[in-house]
């Protein structure tokens, strides 16, 4: 039953993105550059590499074990691997981010901090919280990480990323930003995202049974 809900939180996936296709028509939205080679190999890329976090928790589950191990409570035992999981992936960013600086001579560390104080400061506060956003995530991810049995671990990063659309769908819906798409792309997304609800719902009692 359990990879009968992975089917079907696809589904839910394909009909959300099929409601980004008729609300783009509906705005009048169309793609500078259409390349669908290019396009499937950066579907596969990312796919594989936004797995790269789920890979490094299996990797590090003698972590997790020494932890518990120590009396640390089940829920956050997968919290002192995030050092060194993120730790590396802060690393290979901030490389990338200096050898963007060395490669592209309008970018400037100088320039950005000559801006007024008060952009600067927003721009820091904006840039923890969207840091805190992205690292709670995965806090709360460890959370349902250490409910779900051991035999089931992969179901966790595949509610985790169904959930990612399931929740764009619906910010998307609360910030308004599907007004002016018309009513059918607006019932299509719905539809996707009850179609991901279900498939969760399906995981779950797959996995209780």
């Amino acid at each position: 039953m359990t990879l009968l809900g992975v089917l079907v939180a696809v589904i839910g996936v394909g009909i959300v993105t099929r409601a980004g296709q008729l609300k783009e028509r509906k705005m009048g939205i169309k793609a500078e550059e259409f390349n669908l080679k290019k396009g499937l190999l950066l579907a596969v890329m990312c796919g594989i590499f936004s797995a790269g976090m789920s890979f490094a928790m299996n990797a590090a589950k003698p972590m997790h074990d020494a932890a518990a191990a120590l009396g640390v409570d089940p829920l956050y035992a997968a919290l002192p691997s995030y050092v060194v999981i993120m730790g590396g992936g802060a690393l290979v960013n901030l490389g990338f981010c200096f050898i963007r600086l060395a490669k592209v001579k309008n970018l400037s560390i100088k320039a950005d901090f000559s801006l007024a104080k008060p952009l600067i400061i927003s721009n820091l506060l904006l840039s923890a919280l969207g840091g805190l956003m992205w690292y709670l995530q995965f806090f709360f991810y460890a959370w349902g990480h250490a409910s779900i049995p051991a035999q089931y671990d992969y179901m966790s990063w595949m509610l985790h990323m169904s959930f990612y659309v399931l929740c764009g769908g619906v910010v998307g819906l609360v910030l308004k930003e599907w007004n002016n798409a018309g009513r059918r792309p607006v019932s299509v997304l719905s539809l996707g995202c009850v179609v991901i609800i279900i498939a969760a719902n399906i995981v779950g009692l797959g996995m209780a049974s």
